[in-house]
């Protein structure tokens, strides 16, 4: 089953002709949220966080507003479950909120959608009072995107060129956009996602490596440097570079974590089964160095804390 085109901004108009403007305003703020957030969401799940927010919107404007929003040209998409699952049979309020960077062009458009959706299996959603800030801003990013910005080609036809200031179509990318030659618009919407700078492009891999490749190797990051033809420089600039990487990972409020960091993450989990987070103490060895200087415990306790323990004060 294809999923709808969206509808003229006239129609759009007259179908939201019923509704309070502020009500439509809170909905797209908040469906959009979600989508930002959890990458997906069934609207079971979502009315059971919203209601907690806007009181005053019932569960029937909620569900029938995806009607709507379902054929808006908005960045994300409103699938019926059948239309993920053939077998299901569609009901409202199983309907799925659906981060439109999830769903791929061409073959297997719809993988990276059943491999989120396996990664949130069992664990709860962040639904914390900042819940639109942390949307806003899930991604811990700042100092990433700035090292990767200012990485500079040494060789080759963009030496002396940062990431930040270079376009690099790939064979792949180029591959794809030929294979959609005879249909224009598939082809141009493959050709707008690749023509960006290359430090856009790095993250986007960065962060799709986070997001949909937990606990596998940086194979994805290493052979988006060998496409490009890139090397780093010396060892102290890889180190820099994994360090904000692992930053990026812990700091984040991943989709796959629905929302949570994944620090934040352990301690819901462990609240919601009556657990408490583990404690470790540091032993004479790790007292010795921190107290020598050769290792930070300001950022030792962060690093523990990124994974889910709690650190004795010592």
């Amino acid at each position: 089953m294809a999923y709808p085109k969206p509808l003229s901004e006239k129609s759009i108009k007259k179908l939201l002709e019923p509704w309070e403007p502020h009500t439509v305003e809170v909905l797209h703020t908040y469906y959009e949220a979600f989508a930002r957030l959890y990458g997906v969401i069934q609207l079971k799940d979502a009315w059971k966080i919203f209601k907690n927010f806007e009181p005053k919107i019932h569960k029937k404007q909620f569900i029938e507003f995806s009607n709507i929003a379902r054929r808006e040209n908005v960045p994300y998409y409103v699938f019926e479950i059948n239309e993920l699952y053939s077998e299901e049979k569609p009901i409202d309020t199983e309907r799925y909120i659906v981060n439109k960077t999830i769903i791929s062009p061409g073959y297997g458009k719809y993988s990276s959608f059943y491999v989120l959706e396996e990664y949130q299996y069992g664990k709860p959603f962040y639904s914390g009072s900042d819940l639109l800030e942390v949307a806003a801003h899930r991604l811990y990013d700042k100092e990433l995107r700035e090292f990767v910005d200012n990485l500079t080609f040494t060789k080759g036809e963009h030496a002396g060129k940062r990431f930040a200031d270079t376009v690099i179509i790939t064979e792949i990318e180029q591959s794809l956009i030929d294979h959609y030659s005879k249909m224009p618009s598939k082809a141009k919407e493959i050709y707008d996602k690749a023509n960006v700078t290359v430090a856009e492009k790095f993250m986007n891999v960065m962060t799709n490596w986070i997001e949909f490749s937990i606990g596998s190797s940086f194979s994805m990051i290493e052979d988006f440097m060998d496409n490009i033809g890139f090397e780093f420089q010396s060892k102290e600039q890889v180190d820099e570079f994994f360090s904000l990487i692992q930053d990026f990972q812990n700091k984040s409020h991943l989709w796959a974590n629905r929302g949570f960091t994944p620090q934040e993450l352990y301690r819901a989990m462990a609240k919601e089964h009556g657990q408490r987070p583990q404690i470790i103490s540091f032993g004479p060895g790790i007292r010795k160095a921190i107290l020598d200087g050769d290792i930070d415990r300001q950022e030792l306790i962060e690093q523990i804390k990124a994974m889910g323990f709690d650190v004795e004060d010592q």
